[in-house]
């Protein structure tokens, strides 16, 4: 009965590999189309964090060392990809867009191939086909913009798969491909790794899957599954591990020889690592378990049809561990039958590999301490590869059972699959029927359109091409090419009409304006102690850090403005908590004594210089 089960399952893997490559470039060629619509009705807006990335990436390219000249409070990868896309197409909002669709399809185009290595063509392109969908219905600001977690979703991935072959029994690589299979796979989890600390993971997926496959070759053994010359490896799991950490130095190595060679290592060990631990553990454990159990059910309600794959797969995976194949259940034929058992145990342990890759990558979810909805595109990967085989596993289940249960089940994921594009991508349909024509009616009330719109009207006043009772009237009017025009972005800096400090953390009107930061603190976290998403609550915030280190921090930017003397600045805290506000710190009141205040423009407190008022500057010109 094995040997039949066997050769039917290998002509049907052998029917699902024969796709040829016609019909392949035609199905990658939907999937990019899909990526392309998905994504590029949401590509004029600046979302969450977008300001700090694009700011740091246009300071690098001033010459500005990240850390020690510019605040930067994540590795050191994603702002140095943001200054080589810059200095290649030009700071633009449509480059960033752009380089994420291209950036989504290649992670498709990787889940195909482990797909198509681990189980057949037709999951691998599943498995790409739902990276292209599920990547982009996540919060839209989350799942639109090219942050750190979709930037380390590459690498992240393609790490694992390396170091899955490195030791997998199929294809039972020679030692010298094992071991560089092993530094490969390292190398890439190192560069993730440079992009978002959560990169690490990869390597403790790897530990574990190493004592996992170990288990399982000694239970082959028992049971006679394993085929002649199967051994998952002929390098000790200790050996392979030291590998793929050595290749993890690697990877991570050119971004710490950057970080050495600008004299930057004690900030970014501040910013990024002191500051990150701090701000994981902001929450106490049982609101932490709270909020995962919450924003997890939050993220598997609404993309169900990973939820049923994802739920499909463990039961089928933890049933057939459960049961080992046994020696008295093999066929007598010797050639057919342990080969049989051998696929058979092969495929289920795949599944396993999956889930503990899940697993592991949920746990890098778990550290981050927030479940923002972006945190969740690091288990999307493995989430993908598990979907697309739980959905045609429970395909040839519904073939044993009766049409109506097969109708039921159909509808049910189907209804649920709908939801999820109707619910996510509703706005990209209004956003589009905007474009085409040419207003922005449908989306006024949007968060993006209304965030957008205040920065705009904001930048607008301190280019000085509006007051701020014009500013509204002024953005109807003027795109970001005009805002920009003959800033300092585009010649040397001139004089304080040139440099703006905004205190807060809405760094993205230094990119609409084009003026250049009058500090190397793009946000006010170091200078607060207050973490930002937190720091609007008057009575839910405290600090993290020691008032010492603020006091010091805030003593810089007296320097920097001192040297920088910028026409305004811009306070986007207080108008939310007054007790954050810049005019409540004693080292700042002589700086701001300096400044008047010119009333709000949205919802920021704005002051200019008080010797650059048009009425200063009047008497200034009239003087003999």
């Amino acid at each position: 009965m094995i040997r039949a089960q066997f050769v039917q399952s290998r002509y049907e893997l052998e029917k699902l590999d024969r796709i040829s490559r016609a019909r392949l470039l035609t199905w990658f060629a939907i999937i990019a189309v899909m990526s392309f619509v998905l994504r590029i009705a949401y590509a004029g807006h600046l979302y969450e964090d977008d300001g700090l990335w694009f700011t740091a990436g246009e300071e690098i390219l001033r010459g500005k060392a990240l850390y020690s000249q510019i605040y930067f409070d994540k590795p050191p990868a994603l702002a140095l990809s943001y200054a080589l896309l810059f200095w290649i197409f030009g700071a633009h909002i449509l480059t960033v867009r752009l380089f994420t669709i291209a950036y989504s399809i290649a992670i498709s185009g990787v889940l195909y191939f482990f797909g198509a290595w681990f189980y057949n063509k037709r999951i691998g392109l599943l498995a790409a086909a739902m990276f292209a969908i599920f990547s982009t219905t996540l919060s839209t600001g989350h799942a639109q913009s090219l942050s750190t977690d979709l930037l380390m979703a590459l690498p992240y991935t393609m790490g694992c798969f390396l170091l899955i072959r490195s030791r997998w029994p199929r294809g039972r690589p020679e030692r010298s491909a094992q071991a560089w299979l092993a530094v490969a796979g390292g190398a890439l989890a190192g560069v993730s790794f440079q992009v978002n600390p959560k990169g690490l993971f990869d390597l403790i997926f790897f530990a574990i899957f190493l004592i996992a496959s170990r288990i399982w070759f000694r239970d082959n053994e028992k049971t006679g599954t394993n085929t002649a010359g199967s051994s998952p490896t002929n390098r000790s799991s200790s050996g392979l591990f030291l590998l793929a950490s050595a290749g993890f130095a690697i990877g991570a190595l050119p971004f710490f020889a950057y970080i050495l060679a600008t004299g930057s290592f004690r900030a970014y060990w501040a910013y990024v690592w002191d500051w990150g631990a701090r701000y994981s553990s902001y929450y106490g454990a049982d609101k932490t378990v709270l909020t995962a159990l919450i924003r997890s059910l939050d993220f598997f309600a609404l993309d169900n049809t990973l939820l049923i794959a994802l739920a499909f797969l463990v039961v089928a995976t933890v049933r057939s561990l459960r049961r080992p194949v046994k020696r008295h259940e093999i066929s007598h034929d010797l050639e057919q039958a342990p080969e049989a058992a051998f696929t058979q145990r092969l495929t289920v342990q795949a599944d396993a590999v999956l889930l503990m890759w899940f697993a592991a990558s949920f746990g890098g979810v778990v550290v981050g301490g927030r479940f923002f909805a972006h945190y969740f595109i690091q288990i999307l990967p493995a989430l993908c590869l598990i979907g697309a085989r739980g959905l045609t596993g429970i395909q040839s289940s519904l073939r044993k059972r009766s049409p109506g249960v097969r109708r039921v089940v159909i509808a049910i994921i189907s209804i649920g699959f709908a939801i999820s594009i109707v619910r996510f991508h509703g706005r990209g349909v209004l956003l589009m029927a905007d474009f085409v024509r040419g207003t922005t009616n449908e989306n006024a009330d949007w968060l993006y359109s209304m965030r957008d719109r205040e920065e705009r009207m904001v930048a607008a006043v301190i280019r000085d091409l509006a007051d701020g009772a014009e500013a509204a009237d002024a953005v109807e009017h003027l795109d970001l090419e005009a805002i920009r025009a003959g800033g300092p972005r585009t010649r040397a800096a001139i004089g304080p009409g040139d440099y703006v400090l905004v205190w807060g953390y809405r760094p993205e009107v230094y990119f609409w304006s084009g003026l250049l930061p009058a500090s190397r603190y793009l946000s006010s976290q170091p200078l607060t102690g207050v973490p930002a998403d937190v720091h609007y609550f008057d009575d839910e915030y405290r600090p993290l850090l020691d008032e010492e280190t603020t006091a010091q921090a805030r003593a810089q930017v007296v320097r920097d403005l001192e040297e920088t003397q910028p026409k305004y600045i811009v306070d986007e805290i207080g108008f939310f908590n007054g007790d954050l506000a810049i005019l409540k710190y004693p080292e700042l009141k002589e700086v701001m004594s300096r400044y008047k205040a010119i009333g709000s423009t949205g919802r920021f407190l704005l002051y200019i210089r008080r010797d650059l008022t048009r009425k200063a500057l009047r008497r200034s010109a009239t003087k003999p």
